[in-house]
């Protein structure tokens, strides 16, 4: 499914200098999020299938992610050699057009200076009716505060832009993406202490009930639509220009010509 290219040695323009976003996830808040995120994303990937998922942004958690999907393959692209398939640019993806099932873009719009290059990129190689799974950071929560605050410090995960799901909606609608699913997760505080996490249960049932917009993720399922083009025969031409059909005689069986 790859292709032989010089692009796979180019490198994405990152706008986060400072530790990278899959370090994070290894602390107890970014292991909390993704158990909320695989244990919201089930659904969906249960009822994918195919033969490749791609995955873009944080791709050493491809594989514990995209656990639960039926897709038989799961690669990843990024730019570092740790836990990637190939180094490759997200807006230059090195893969043939209409040949991936799902893509994952996990903080890979956030985190570039080109999001609709990439959004382009992924319409291309996903297949008609393929899904397109984004997930990055909700900026109407807690967490898009503490996000206007400290995103200056270009440190994970404040740093990089925090799109809202209606942006990235709109985004994708310009595509002919049609969304499937739309909802929030990780309803905790946005401070890494292990002892405030677990004790967060309280806060995360009342944010549930009565502030689901206020999730930490935002999660959007797409799917790709292709409209067929069939001619449309114009019947004014016919019925205008063309000639009316001719209705010629026919002789009877017991009918003769006289000669």
């Amino acid at each position: 499914m790859l292709e032989n290219s010089p692009k796979l040695t180019k490198s994405n323009k990152s706008l986060q200098p400072g530790m990278p976003l899959t370090l994070w996830y290894q602390s107890p808040l970014g292991q909390y999020l993704i158990g909320q995120l695989k244990q919201s994303l089930t659904p969906v990937l249960s009822t994918s299938f195919g033969y490749y998922a791609l995955q873009l942004g944080c791709e050493n958690l491809a594989q514990n992610i995209l656990q639960g999907s039926r897709v038989k393959h799961v690669f990843s692209l990024g730019q570092t050699s740790a836990g990637i398939n190939a180094q490759a640019e997200h807006a230059e993806l090195p893969i043939a057009t209409d040949s991936t099932d799902l893509v994952v873009l996990m903080h890979a719009l956030s985190q570039t200076q080109q999001p609709h290059a990439i959004l382009r990129e992924v319409n291309r190689v996903l297949i008609p009716d393929g899904k397109l799974i984004i997930i990055d950071f909700n900026p109407v929560s807690l967490w898009g505060l503490r996000h206007l605050v400290q995103g200056w410090l270009d440190d994970a995960p404040w740093a990089g832009h925090y799109y809202t799901a209606g942006r990235l909606h709109d985004w994708a609608s310009l595509l002919g993406f049609e969304q499937l699913h739309d909802f929030q997760c990780g309803h905790i505080l946005p401070f890494n202490y292990a002892r405030l996490i677990n004790n967060s249960r309280i806060f995360s049932k009342f944010s549930q009930r009565w502030l689901r917009f206020s999730g930490a993720l935002n999660v959007l399922v797409f799917e790709k639509n292709t409209i067929p083009l069939t001619p449309v025969k114009n019947g004014w031409v016919r019925h205008k220009i063309l000639p009316p059909n001719v209705i010629r005689p026919t002789v009877g069986r017991g009918m003769k010509y006289d000669r």
